[in-house]
């Protein structure tokens, strides 16, 4: 939710129930129009709300996006993504797992207590029979799979499935809105940098406002968005090409390149300064 600064006004759409604005009102937006300044926006509830700058972020499933004409261009990847929640033995301590499998990676994302976010990449199709297995038999496989490094598996919540793609949006600003995150670019989990990507925009959005403020142009306008979407181009190509590129190498089913990718994943593991390295880029602590 974006709070707004002195002299800015600044419409959020996301997937949240609410957008504060600077009362409260239902989401859902039915239709949208171009005032003279900004974008008006008539919601559900029947509240009309008007900004000189609306920030799209509702999502990789953007619906709003499209009722503004935004095309995107999409990439299947002919894989689907098993999501839950897991409990295991031991607590995590803040650290992120992913393991390269031959049928995809699976990542684990901290979150409260013991409790971590599982994500399964399956070939499309394969992950009914997960989706179907009783508790038991779906976290020996998981454990099986993955291996003891988080410790053991001992419970998990519902299962959901959603193919994955890759999603880009063809504009990413117009005179009086911005579209961040998923909506503007949807990433394959691999590498976990899409939400990182997401961060980023928004950092620069605001970093890109606040130069417009200082010289004196006002929220919204076309220049200022048109060179935050210059400075974000080059950190969201980047990072699209080595998500997809990561995506393709280990989709490769060759014994010699599974050893060349295990040797260089261990390699990579012990040398810890490259590590460091690849990590604070990852992060956006360095670009």
């Amino acid at each position: 939710m974006w709070s707004p600064m002195p002299g800015w006004g600044v419409c959020c759409t996301s997937a949240s129930p609410d957008c504060r604005w600077p009362g409260t009102a239902r989401t859902g937006s039915r239709r949208s129009s171009r005032p003279r300044a900004g974008i008006a926006l008539a919601l559900d509830s029947g509240a009309n709300l008007q900004a000189r700058l609306t920030v799209l972020a509702d999502g990789g499933r953007s619906g709003l996006k499209e009722r503004l004409g935004i095309a995107s261009d999409a990439r299947p990847y002919d894989q689907v993504a098993l999501i839950a929640s897991v409990e295991t033995s031991r607590p995590h301590q803040g650290v992120a797992w992913e393991r390269f499998t031959r049928e995809g990676p699976i990542a684990l994302l901290p979150l409260r207590g013991q409790t971590m976010e599982l994500v399964w990449t399956h070939a499309a199709g394969e992950e009914r029979r997960h989706l179907a297995l009783a508790e038991g038999d779906f976290l020996a496989e998981l454990q099986a799979a993955f291996g003891d490094r988080a410790g053991r598996f001992r419970r998990v919540g519902s299962r959901h499935a959603y193919p994955l793609s890759l999603v880009t949006a063809r504009e990413t600003t117009r005179p009086g809105l911005a579209v961040l995150g998923n909506a503007a670019h949807a990433l394959h989990p691999v590498a976990g940098q899409g939400f990182n990507l997401a961060l980023r925009g928004v950092m620069d959005l605001v970093a890109s406002l606040e130069a417009g403020l200082a010289a004196g142009w006002p929220v919204g306008d076309a220049g200022v968005l048109e060179a935050f979407d210059a400075r974000r181009d080059a950190d969201r190509r980047n990072v699209i090409r080595f998500s997809d590129g990561l995506v393709r190498l280990f989709g490769i089913d060759s014994r010699l390149l599974g050893h060349a990718r295990a040797a260089g994943l261990i390699g990579l593991n012990l040398a810890g300064p490259l590590r460091r390295d690849l990590a604070r880029r990852a992060m956006g602590l360095e670009r």
